[in-house]
Formats: structure tokens, C-alpha cells, sequence
């Protein structure tokens, strides 16, 4: 299973949820490999690593898979790190934007320039890397920037879900449509294999009105569309200090709100396929 997590504002938990949903399956006893599809390298920078002391990184990997795709088995097996024994990482770090630059080069140009045998597509680079390796796995998680852009696009193509995080809070809601409509149309267009969409409650704080107005918001409006999670994820300032320490949540406070959280969210998404 193959999963993106996408929202397209920044400040939503995204890199957080990958990261500690991703950590709970791997307690769980599940093989995972978590990929950095962010420049910033947030996800990377959370699980202890330094993003710019690395020297192959998820950019590597989409230069290869362009130019040199014979070299693309090996250079994989190289990248990805191996935090614990069922938590692995494909890290990025700021080298991912020239390969966004790449990537619009290669859409603007495709008419003039059409794809032949041994080309790839823009915006299937991500998934020829994800399919050398998903078999591999019980689950790929991909944690992606706040743009709604090629690199966002590469990792709805390559997956089979799609979880939004989105905070309780009206302008993130209402900020929902526009990822909704982006995923709709790989969904029509590139992708049918992506067949499920979830919506996670991020930094939820129960006592509040206002979370729990927009929580129905969120179930009335979009209910019977798509999979909402239960449990919202609980607001705790243990959640922004993890990435601190270079570890998951879930072994910084294991008994933390959120923590728990977390792991109920983990759960249900091996319930849920």
C-alpha cells in the first residue's frame, strides 16, 4: 500500500503524521518506507538525519530515473536509510527543487519533445522509483510539501491512497477543496488505482467550540465522499518537540495524547487497507 500524505497549506501536520503513523506500523510489525518528497526536508531532519550532509537523496533518485534508469535498482538500495529494523527512510534535502525545475522543463517541452520508449513522464518519475521497491514493503508512505505542484503530483501518481491532514480550523478546512480537486482529477486522469481518500484531524483540542464545530463541518461536508478518521490527532507541544531528539513521538512520550493518537490512526489504517 502506497500512501501520500497532501494538503495544500503548509502548517497541517503532514510531516508529523508520516512520520509517527509510519512508526506506529512499524511497531506494529509492519515493513515501512517512509519517503522525503519535500525540499525542506523536514521528515528527513525529524528522524536524526542531516539533510545536506547526505550524499544520495530522494533527487538522485528522480535525476536517475530520467536519464539513467538502468542505474536506478542499485542507487535505491544505496539512498535509503535504515532507521530500525522495519522503519526505513528515502531522505531529501533542498537539491529536490532542481529537480522540480526538471520536472516543468520536461512538461513544457513534451509537445515538441514526445516521450519514446525508454522515456518516462513527468509526472510518473516518483512511481518508477516507488515500484523498485514497494514489494518490498507493507507500506510506502510519502510525505509531501504544502505545493500544489509536480512533486506533489509524482506522489498521487505513484500512490493507492491519499491521506489529507488538515487542522480544525475553518480557513484549513475551507482550504481543503483545492487538494480535494488535484486528486479528483489524478484520480480521473493518471491515477484510478488511487481508490480511497481519509481526512485526519490534526492539533485537536476537544474543550474547544471551534474544533468541534469544524470537525462536523468536515463529517456533514465530506462524510460520504471519503474515509474520515475516528480519532482526531490531540494538540500537545510533546508533538513539536520530537523532531527536536531525532525520534517518532511514539518513543519520545509513548504515552502522550497524541502518542496514542497516533497510534489509533495506525490501526485504522491497516483496517482500512
Amino acid at each position: 500500500m502506497v500512501i501520500s500524505f497532501c494538503c495544500g497549506k503548509g502548517g497541517t501536520g503532514k510531516t508529523t503524521s508520516t512520520y509517527n503513523i509510519g512508526a506506529a506500523l512499524a511497531q506494529a510489525g509492519k515493513r515501512v518506507l517512509l519517503v522525503d518528497n519535500d525540499q525542506q526536508g523536514s521528515l528527513t531532519l525529524a528522524m536524526g538525519y542531516e539533510p545536506q550532509m547526505l550524499s544520495t537523496t530522494l533527487a538522485n533518485l528522480m535525476f536517475q530515473a530520467i536519464d539513467v534508469p538502468e542505474q536506478l535498482e542499485q542507487s535505491v538500495e544505496q539512498t535509503i536509510q535504515k532507521t530500525t529494523k522495519n522503519l526505513h527512510l528515502i531522505p531529501a534535502n533542498n537539491k529536490l527543487a532542481g529537480t522540480l525545475s526538471r520536472l516543468v522543463s520536461m512538461q513544457n517541452t513534451r509537445s515538441m519533445f514526445p516521450l519514446n520508449d525508454n522515456s518516462v513522464a513527468p509526472e510518473r518519475v516518483l512511481s518508477a522509483i516507488v515500484d523498485q521497491v514497494k514489494e518490498r514493503y507493507d507500506y510506502v508512505l510519502i510525505d509531501c510539501s504544502p505545493h500544489l505542484d509536480l512533486q506533489m503530483l509524482n506522489a498521487l501518481v505513484a500512490s493507492e491512497r491519499v491521506i489529507i491532514p488538515t487542522q480544525a480550523h475553518f480557513l484549513d478546512t475551507a482550504g481543503l477543496n483545492d487538494t480535494i480537486e488535484i486528486i479528483r482529477k489524478v484520480q480521473q486522469s493518471l491515477n484510478p488505482n488511487l481508490k480511497q481518500v481519509d481526512i485526519l484531524l490534526t492539533m485537536f483540542m476537544q474543550r474547544t467550540v471551534l474544533n468541534q464545530i469544524s470537525r462536523q463541518n468536515v463529517v456533514e461536508r465530506y462524510g460520504e465522499q471519503m474515509h474520515i478518521f475516528s480519532q482526531p490527532i490531540d494538540y500537545s507541544i510533546k508533538v513539536a518537540e520530537h523532531p527536536a531528539v531525532g525520534i517518532s513521538l511514539l518513543e519520545y512520550a509513548p504515552k502522550n495524547a497524541a502518542a496514542l493518537s497516533y497510534r489509533a490512526a495506525a490501526e485504522e489504517v491497516m483496517r482500512n487497507g
